[in-house]
Parts: C-alpha cells; sequence; structure tokens
C-alpha cells in the first residue's frame, strides 16, 4: 500500500504543477510525453522487471498501436476513443503470438526474436505504403473526441492522459498484487523452482507478453492522437532502448519505478536532442551503470535511504 501512495503523490504533484505553476506550453506538451512513456515503461516493466524476460523489440509494439489507431481513424473514419482501445487488443495479441516461443527458448535467443518482431513491424510500415503511407506516414490523425468534447490542447490532452493514466495504474497494480502478479516474480526468481510448485510457467508467462503489448499499444496509439503525425523514423531500436532505460534507471519491478523513469528520461532526451543519435551511447553508459552498481534504479536508492534514515535517526518519544 505503501508503494501506491508514493505513486498518488507523484499524480498529485503532476497535477499541481499544470494547475498552479505551469503556464508554458512546451513544459505542459512535456509531461503529456511523460505520460504517455510512463504507460509504454509500466508495459515493459510487466514483462521485464517482474517477469525477467528481457525484450529489445518494445517499440515495434508501440509502432503497432500508433499505427493501428491511425488507420482505422483515418482510413475507415473509426471514433479514436473505440480505435485507441482496439489498438491496445490488437498489440496485446501480437504480442501474445511474439510470445509463444518462450515455451522453447529463453533468454537472449528471445530477447533477440523480439528485436526481430520490431525491425519487421518497421519494415512493413515503410514497404506496405497503400496502409501505412510508407516512409511519409500518416499525418492529419484526428484529435480524441469524448462527450462532444474535442481533446486537441495540450492542457485537455494532459487531464485525459492524466485520467488514463490513474486507471491503468491501478489496474496493473491489482495485477502485480494478485496471484497472478506474485508467481511473474517467482518465474523470475527461479523458473524450475516455480514450475515444482504447480506454477503454469509457460502460460503466466505469455498473458505477461499479452499485458505487456496492451500497455505498449495503448501508449503508442495515444502517442499518435497526441503528435497527429507518425513515421516509420519514430519506431526505431533506439526507442525500444530508451524505454529499457525508463524501467532500468527508475526500477524494474516498481510502478514509482517506472513512472520515474518516464520522467527523468523524457527530460534527458529533451536536454541532450543536440546529440542525435549519439544519445545511444549516453543512454548505454546510463544502463550499465546502473545495472552494475544500482541493479534496483531509482526506487531502490530512495528506499535504501529511507530505511538508512529510519535505523540512525532517532525517533522521539512524544
Amino acid at each position: 500500500m505503501k508503494k501506491f501512495k508514493n505513486i498518488a503523490f507523484i499524480f498529485l504533484i503532476m497535477v499541481l504543477s499544470v494547475i498552479g505553476f505551469i503556464p508554458n506550453l512546451y513544459v505542459l506538451h512535456i509531461l503529456n510525453l511523460v505520460l504517455i512513456y510512463s504507460l509504454f515503461a509500466l508495459g515493459l516493466n510487466i514483462l521485464t522487471g517482474y517477469t525477467g524476460i528481457t525484450s529489445f523489440g518494445h517499440a515495434g509494439f508501440f509502432a503497432i498501436g500508433a499505427y493501428t489507431t491511425a488507420i482505422l481513424s483515418t482510413k475507415f473514419s473509426m471514433p479514436p476513443i473505440i480505435t485507441i482501445f482496439f489498438a491496445s487488443f490488437f498489440t496485446g495479441l501480437y504480442s501474445f503470438v511474439i510470445g509463444l516461443p518462450v515455451m522453447r527458448i529463453s533468454g537472449i535467443y528471445l530477447a533477440m526474436l523480439t528485436l526481430g518482431s520490431a525491425e519487421f513491424v518497421r519494415l512493413v510500415t515503410i514497404n506496405w505504403s497503400s496502409l501505412t503511407g510508407g516512409p511519409l506516414g500518416i499525418s492529419r490523425i484526428p484529435a480524441i473526441s469524448l462527450f462532444n468534447f474535442s481533446i486537441n490542447s495540450d492542457r485537455s490532452f494532459f487531464f485525459f492522459l492524466y485520467i488514463i493514466l490513474i486507471i491503468f495504474t491501478f489496474m496493473f497494480y491489482r495485477i502485480t498484487k494478485s496471484h497472478f502478479g506474485e508467481s511473474l516474480v517467482a518465474i523470475k526468481d527461479d523458473e524450475r523452482a516455480a514450475e515444482a510448485i504447480g506454477i503454469p510457467c509457460a502460460k503466466n508467462k505469455l498473458i505477461s507478453f499479452f499485458i505487456s503489448g496492451f500497455y505498449s499499444g495503448l501508449a503508442g496509439a495515444l502517442y499518435a492522437h497526441f503528435d497527429r503525425y507518425i513515421s516509420p523514423d519514430a519506431f526505431t531500436f533506439s526507442l525500444s532502448v530508451l524505454v529499457l532505460c525508463m524501467v532500468i534507471l527508475g526500477g524494474m519491478g516498481s510502478i514509482s519505478g517506472s513512472i520515474s523513469g518516464a520522467f527523468i528520461i523524457v527530460i534527458l532526451l529533451e536536454y541532450l536532442q543536440p546529440l542525435g543519435d549519439y544519445r545511444l551511447l549516453i543512454y548505454g553508459l546510463l544502463l550499465t551503470i546502473m545495472i552494475s552498481y544500482y541493479p534496483q534504479g531509482i526506487i531502490g536508492i530512495l528506499n535504501y535511504f529511507s530505511q538508512y534514515l529510519n535505523r540512525n535517526i532517532p525517533k522521539s518519544n512524544n
């Protein structure tokens, strides 16, 4: 329950910042990206942080969500609020199919499979021009409308994303605290021991793939309607590295860590933009440092200092 209170505190701070202290539309735009990438990081975290499956291909899931909602809303004139959740479910199914080999392969081989699936998606978006627009992408993606209210400004989009993130973070919290969520942690710690006590490891890992794909597809679909334009250039390998940095930096197996990692990386992304592709070197260095010295991420560091202070600061007798 303590972790969930921390999450609620983060949400509260963000809302108060927007309402009281941030009239700047650029900063508001960055906060919207933070909310979208928070969902994306949660999608990877259920797979990597809780189940112990490394993925280098989540950019592909993000792209499927974005392109599915863009195609349905532009070419078939479907309401965006419907296409977003259809895109999320479709991405979950695709992720489930990609995860089917977990019954036979694991480790680096499975990680390479996810990388190959992402590259496959990117090549499809480039070459299937009649459907995806090819290298030019899809433009004029319609704004989201809800109860005859068009969500077409950064401020209105923030509050829409804020509500979505609260709902799906709570759902994520309930999933991880259920017997299923506890079984994922057991699989991550020792899959053979988990099998020995009757946990259906292959089945639960496949469900984890579906949940991961659903959250990643949801983030991609929201990104498409937020930016109103998508192209294959936005869904390269660097995006997969980016979201992996968010999860590891914030803390694997931590909801607060996903949100914190998304916030930090998005800010870094803006400041390091002039470096172009050299940003990948910095992200790689950051990953190496965190994995080597701080494997529990920022949330783990904060928990360590909190425990240290509790042990060393004498409590008042009053």
